[in-house]
């Protein structure tokens, strides 16, 4: 789609079942789209323990800048209601890993993350830890 200011944006939606060809069939997408290029390409709207992975297979097919946005707790139809939720330092710790391990560049938070949240993120950029 095209935004207003004139940039082009690409968002492809990719589900899994936590099944072992979906890392497979992950990486042929990204191979066959890397190519169009973009200014940047990351995981977003995925739980936690998916983005690690997934990063690394984008990372394998793309030099670009990366971004990771993760969603935490699980949606409780249909109130919009998110239980399990990690803590915002546990979020923090987790993104400070796939800056390190993965170059990832652009942060954020997606369904599940909350003000707290972008704090602690907020606050390990501070830190210089990252």
């Amino acid at each position: 789609m095209m935004a207003e200011d004139g940039i082009d944006v690409r968002s492809l939606r990719w589900k899994s079942t936590d099944n072992p060809e979906a890392t497979h069939d992950f990486a042929s997408l990204v191979k066959t789209l890397s190519p169009l290029g973009g200014q940047a390409a990351g995981i977003m709207h995925t739980q936690i323990g998916n983005i690690g992975p997934a990063l690394e297979v984008l990372g394998k097919h793309w030099s670009g800048p990366k971004l990771a946005y993760a969603e935490t707790g699980r949606f409780l139809a249909p109130d919009w209601i998110f239980e399990e939720i990690c803590t915002p330092q546990d979020y923090a710790d987790e993104i400070k890993g796939w800056v390190k391990n993965h170059g990832v560049q652009i942060i954020g938070g997606c369904c599940g993350t909350g003000p707290e949240h972008i704090r602690a993120l907020k606050n390990l950029l501070n830190s210089g830890d990252i």
